[in-house]
């Protein structure tokens, strides 16, 4: 099967192609890339199971292939894995006409991409997703980052991928917590766009079984939402893109303060998802039906929603997540499934559910 979806914004455009076929992307890197140079950006997992085969295909397609890789997990998303990559692109003679390829899950396609983005003020840059979450939700939009001390995604850019290849392929070597992890992206297209894609999931996951189709409908459902938001709002500035934030505040500030070592990035959404959903119970912006179908959905995908937290502590992460203003930290709440509004929360409601939020 192929399916490729077009994004098209007002100075690029791009596409995103869903197959197993390397003829079929080969074609379509052709057309879109014009180097015959390569910087291949990966980590240790993706070395050890599937760098050496890509490598060599882009050689018996004619292309010259340099690669660098780094450790494996958000701790790496720092400033010193960024600057190992400038260098080590200076020592492999990468230049401006070279092109950068993200290799590998979430993590690999934030930090490669702001590689990219500001390595010579800018090079090519391709995205080849390996895991679940990065193929529905990462690898889509153009945001790249990295993580500070004090913060996730701190400092980084939108800087749009030439070409974003899906071949689900590499989902077949992940362990079982990591395709989880990309489900919580996946149920958050549902909550946020379409009760209908909540109805077809919520049968999936009742009924245990995704099949190979199934999962190459909910990543072309998943990229297709993401991509109609892009072109309308890429950089998020009149609103529209930021309800793809739904859960991530409160789970920015949950990795921040287990120091990125607990939870994998899914997993804190589904705990965020939980918790913007009472949190728009308590304003009275949803019924209880519609908290209690987000609870079951994640429930049902037997995510750990452990809430454990310490209230001041997370306030006061959250007063510093960038999508607050002026000290007001914006939510994005939901009023029914498939329907949600970006919201300013007082501190003395977000303190309050914080504290009610631990013994749910």
């Amino acid at each position: 099967m192929k399916k490729t979806i077009t994004v098209r914004l007002k100075k690029h455009k791009y596409n995103i192609i869903i197959s197993p076929s390397t003829k079929t992307f080969f074609s379509s890197l052709r057309k879109q890339i014009k180097t015959k140079t390569f910087f291949i950006i990966s980590d240790k997992n993706i070395e050890k199971l599937h760098l050496k085969s890509l490598v060599n295909l882009f050689k018996q397609y004619g292309y010259n292939v340099h690669t660098a890789v780094i450790s494996y997990g958000e701790k790496s998303k720092n400033i010193k894995n960024l600057s190992y990559l400038y260098n080590k692109a200076l020592e492999l003679g990468i230049d401006r006409k070279s092109c950068a390829i993200a290799f590998g899950g979430g993590v690999i396609g934030d930090i490669a991409g702001f590689f990219a983005a500001t390595y010579m003020r800018g090079i090519d840059f391709i995205q080849i997703p390996t895991t679940l979450l990065a193929m529905t939700d990462s690898c889509v939009g153009g945001k790249t980052a990295i993580n500070v001390t004090k913060g996730k995604n701190i400092a980084g850019a939108f800087y749009q991928p030439n070409l974003v290849w899906i071949n689900t392929f590499f989902l077949e070597s992940l362990p079982q917590r990591q395709i989880k992890n990309g489900l919580a992206e996946i149920i958050k297209y549902a909550f946020i766009f379409d009760k209908k894609f909540y109805n077809y999931l919520a049968d999936l996951f009742e009924n245990e079984i995704i099949s190979s189709n199934d999962l190459d409908y909910i990543i072309y459902k998943s990229c297709f939402y993401k991509a109609e938001i892009v072109e309308k709002d890429e950089r998020e500035t009149i609103g529209l893109r930021a309800v793809l934030n739904f859960g991530h505040t409160y789970a920015h500030c949950l990795e921040t303060a287990t120091n990125y070592n607990r939870f994998l990035h899914g997993e804190a959404v589904a705990i965020g998802m939980l918790f913007a959903a009472r949190l728009s119970l308590e304003l009275k912006i949803c019924k209880r039906e519609v908290y209690y179908k987000v609870k079951n959905m994640l429930n049902i995908t037997a995510f750990n929603l452990d809430t454990k937290n310490k209230p001041i502590k997370f306030l006061s992460l959250m007063k510093k997540d960038k999508k607050s203003v002026d000290g007001n930290i914006n939510f994005v709440l939901i009023k029914d499934i498939g329907e949600v509004i970006n919201k300013q929360v007082a501190d003395k409601m977000v303190l309050n559910v914080l504290k009610k939020f631990r013994s749910i």
